[in-house]
């Protein structure tokens, strides 16, 4: 929960910020989420792995999960164009099994693991039932989630294909998947949308990345304050 001191920074902050941009955050904020978020398995193209920080920030998911194996996880700045500020992004690259550490994490959050793979023990995508919190697992490019993740799924479902290639790239099916989910979520009567404590989390934060000098903006307020 955010504090009282917080609260009346980011309305200090929020006197160096437009009238536009500001009645623009109200808007974002109204349809953001933490019921759905994302997660990356060890994908090693960067160009695909920033793609879906934008596919992110366009949907209104709030939280980005990235599992580093082998790959480290880069934002490239002329794909994301400036979405990586406005997305949360937790990174799990320093223990010995980083997809597990991740996993409990969000069990932890009370969230439903969903992988997405091919495989003939999945469901098509328009099937799923967006009914509890739920996490979006994507695999690398060449082999998707490993065996030992998609064994502790809750559910696993694919996009159908037409044609002969199996599957879309990473960006493409994580758009796809969270247009679907996204849209069957503002049709239902699920309460999706953040707290108000949330909002005046992430308000303040993006107040901070927003803001010019805001480092020593907040400085002069506290010292100010005291």
């Amino acid at each position: 929960m955010i504090s009282q001191t917080d609260k009346e920074l980011a309305k200090f902050l929020s006197g160096y910020v437009s009238e536009h941009k500001l009645g623009l955050i109200e808007q974002v904020l109204d349809r953001r989420t933490r019921f759905l978020t994302v997660v990356l398995e060890d994908i090693y193209q960067p160009h695909n792995a920033s793609a879906v920080v934008r596919t992110c920030d366009c949907f209104g998911i709030q939280d980005l999960h990235v599992i580093e194996g082998r790959n480290e996880y880069k934002i490239n700045p002329y794909v994301v164009r400036g979405s990586s500020k406005w997305v949360d992004i937790y990174k799990y690259g320093e223990t010995a099994d980083n997809s597990a550490e991740c996993i409990s994490e969000l069990k932890s959050r009370g969230y439903k693991l969903v992988g997405t793979s091919p495989g003939t023990s999945s469901i098509p995508l328009s099937d799923f039932v967006v009914d509890s919190k739920t996490a979006l697992f994507f695999g690398t490019e060449e082999t998707g989630l490993k065996h030992d993740t998609l064994q502790k799924m809750d559910e696993i479902i694919h996009i159908p294909m037409q044609g002969f290639t199996e599957s879309f790239n990473i960006s493409v099916s994580a758009a796809i998947c969270l247009y679907d989910m996204t849209s069957k979520l503002h049709d239902s009567d699920v309460e999706w949308q953040l707290s108000e404590d949330e909002k005046d989390e992430i308000r303040l934060s993006w107040y901070r990345k927003i803001v010019r000098s805001s480092d020593a903006l907040e400085k002069e307020f506290l010292r100010k304050r005291t």
